[in-house]
């Protein structure tokens, strides 16, 4: 192998190591509070490079700012219950399985933010660190919409994220 043959593989290994960086003053599109009875549970923010929502097929940032301590196991079951209003493929498993591999459970101040980039690959933070990435476009549009769609558990929520209602 030639000395730059190697250090292309080793730029690539370490890239991979390191991880992604958040993208750094996007503009808030939309912000909400979810609560549930009386339990505050999070405060969710939307952002994308233009401050615009142009669709969950376009990069996106939510950052979900939470107000409680929640289980890993709870965090997923919960994914999953709301991902499969927005899919029916065998891919869930298989996605529920890489996220339980990079989601801690979450303590009251933890954020987890999701950044769907250019190519619809989402990529995963925990209180600004890098935590992992999927890279099916499929994956990323499905979990978006659990805040985002109308259909969505919380439809007012997901309105006031899109900048639609103030």
């Amino acid at each position: 192998m030639s000395i730059k043959a190697l250090f292309c593989l080793l730029l690539l290994i370490s890239v991979e190591v390191l991880g992604q960086n958040l993208p750094q003053n996007w503009q808030r599109i939309g912000e909400a509070d979810l609560s549930i009875l009386w339990f505050d549970v999070y405060n969710a923010e939307l952002l994308s490079a233009d401050g615009r929502y142009l669709g969950v097929s376009n990069p996106l940032i939510l950052k979900l700012n939470y107000r409680r301590n929640i289980s890993q196991r709870d965090l997923l079951d919960e994914t999953q219950k709301q991902i499969e209003k927005f899919t029916h493929t065998e891919q869930v498993d298989v996605w529920l399985t890489k996220l339980s591999q990079m989601w801690p459970s979450i303590k009251k101040g933890d954020q987890l933010a999701f950044w769907v980039d250019q190519k619809n690959t989402g990529h995963f933070f925990f209180n600004d660190n890098w935590i992992g990435s999927l890279e099916d476009p499929a994956f990323s549009r499905a979990f978006i919409q659990i805040w985002l769609s109308d259909k969505s558990s919380y439809p007012d929520l997901a309105k006031k994220l899109r900048g639609s209602v103030k």
